[in-house]
């Protein structure tokens, strides 16, 4: 349960970082970071990550200051002086891929999720369950998936696919669906090749 809820984690980090439409998103990220942190051993990261996160954090901060001015109807001054002050704020967080903190904070949580799954996906079991029929079908069936991070992947020898054809009972405690799975590796696929290509590999 422990790895199932560690990846989960980090799967729901990587949705709300790629939706990033309203205020209470540098909320949701903050919380999420503090947890998924727990999760990851280089410390080196987090540290970076955290950081990223208090830039983020305080350009939030201004703007906030910035909406209570308007709301109170404060002087015209004080409301440009936050504007300038938030303007120039927002264009050194978003201005470059490689100075940017907001973009530095994305990456980093993508690249810790990536990581994560990697690492654990070899031991993570996967199949129909014991069902045949309806149920069977629904689990997604006996599948196979290539590009899987699985252990031959890293210890560079034998495989990478990786067969669901587990018979055991799915949901909590017990296996991940067919199904699930293909979701899981579609999604890793994706966020590793739009991370490769950005470091031009």
């Amino acid at each position: 349960m422990k790895i199932k809820k560690s990846l989960l984690l980090s799967l729901s980090l990587m949705a709300s970082l790629s939706r990033a439409e309203d205020d209470g998103f540098y909320m949701s990220v903050g919380y999420q970071i503090g947890e998924a942190v727990q999760q990851v051993k280089n410390t080196g990261a987090i540290q970076n990550l955290a950081d990223k996160y208090d830039n983020l954090s305080n350009l939030l901060n201004q703007y906030n200051y910035l909406n209570s001015l308007v709301n109170l109807a404060s002087t015209p001054s004080a409301i440009t002086s936050a504007i300038d002050n938030l303007s120039s704020s927002a264009i050194n967080l978003t201005s470059a891929t490689t100075t940017s903190p907001a973009y530095q904070a994305v990456a980093l949580a993508l690249n810790a999720a990536v990581g994560m799954w990697q690492v654990i996906a070899f031991g993570i079991s996967c199949g129909p369950g014991p069902n045949l029929g309806t149920e069977h079908l629904e689990n997604g069936g006996v599948r196979s998936f290539d590009n899987t991070p699985n252990y031959s992947y890293n210890t560079g020898s034998g495989t990478t696919t990786t067969t669901c054809n587990g018979a055991s009972n799915v949901g909590p405690n017990g296996i991940l669906s067919s199904s699930e799975y293909q979701v899981l590796n579609t999604a890793y696929q994706t966020i590793q090749t739009a991370l490769n290509q950005n470091q031009g590999g």
